[in-house]
């Protein structure tokens, strides 16, 4: 029964974002709070500010300093980034700087937590093999970002994840040789650009059935077509990039150790393995098909067989490059 002259409550309220009442607690909601800060919802953004206000005051009154507030907030982001970026094995290649953006940070979590870990990889293999070439300012590894210049929530969920990975990490690189800048830019007519080359997403729904590379398309890392090239993926799109076309002369130079024909049965397994684990090396393939999907099955088909660069600590990056039956 409810007392006199008490209204009836239909439900109890709602817990607030944050919970006051211990300020050093690092359990706080920080997945629930990036994602408000990712929203392409306004009023969400605003309601997270004003919670980082409203929490700051309580713990004022509290006789806390709004330093020692935000301090505290962001030393759990940091933690949680740095937790993020060690379960995804990127703490040689990345490290990100907050620098007091409570909001930015949370940004920067919003993206470590996307997808299954396997794009967060895939470019991280690639950054390792942009230190090498070259590609990286000279500070050195890990390759510093600021949650600052991480692009809008908007154009985040406009990109597939991978490419908007490349877009957080393109912006870092320049071409040594030409001293183009590789941020990745979004062209008038709906394609996309890095450096001079122009691209464009093919949906899985353009892939005729059967098609090599409908079979493990990914829409989060999709397959793209540049003219008259189609690439398995965005992120091999851009490793094979920095093999055949970013990489500067003063990087090395191509050595041929071998002249294998078609008619040799590896250069078959070459093309035809599939199963290669990055124990021994990664593959990176292509096909030239004149822009007609159509005619992709029996197009020239090539491939990068990378032996090695990818992985921590490795400095060099022999590989193989099988190319019109050669």
């Amino acid at each position: 029964m409810q007392p006199t002259g008490a209204a009836p409550s239909s439900r109890p309220p709602s817990p607030a974002l944050f919970q006051p009442a211990d300020l050093f607690d690092l359990s706080l909601p920080i997945s629930k709070m990036a994602a408000m800060a990712m929203s392409t919802d306004a009023a969400k953004r605003a309601a997270l500010r004003s919670q980082i206000v409203t929490r700051t005051r309580q713990q004022e009154l509290l006789g806390h300093t709004t330093e020692t507030v935000n301090s505290t907030l962001l030393n759990a982001v940091q933690q949680h980034i740095n937790k993020a970026i060690r379960r995804l094995g990127l703490e040689d290649v990345l490290a990100f700087d907050i620098d007091g953006d409570v909001e930015g940070s949370l940004r920067v979590v919003w993206l470590l937590e996307q997808g299954i870990g396997e794009e967060w990889r895939a470019m991280g293999r690639f950054v390792r093999l942009a230190f090498i070439y070259r590609l990286t300012p000279s500070t050195g590894r890990p390759l510093r970002l600021s949650a600052d210049s991480l692009p809008t929530a908007t154009v985040f969920h406009q990109l597939p994840l991978a490419m908007a990975i490349y877009a957080t990490i393109g912006c870092q690189l320049t071409r040594k040789w030409t001293k183009g800048s590789l941020e990745l830019q979004q062209t008038d007519d709906g394609q996309y650009q890095v450096d001079d080359e122009s691209f464009r997403v093919v949906p899985l729904g353009e892939l005729p059935g059967g098609h090599r590379y409908a079979e493990d398309y990914k829409r989060t890392d999709p397959v793209i077509r540049q003219g008259p090239y189609l690439c398995r993926s965005f992120s091999a799109f851009v490793m094979e990039r920095v093999l055949h076309r970013w990489q500067g002369e003063e990087v090395g130079k191509l050595v041929l150790v071998a002249h294998i024909g078609r008619g040799d049965p590896r250069y078959g397994r070459l093309l035809t393995t599939d199963d290669i684990t990055e124990d021994q090396g990664i593959a990176v393939d292509y096909r030239y098909d004149h822009g007609d999907l159509n005619a992709a099955f029996d197009t020239r088909y090539d491939r990068f067989v990378i032996l090695n660069g990818f992985q921590p600590n490795e400095t060099t990056s022999p590989h193989l490059w099988a190319r019109d039956g050669t």
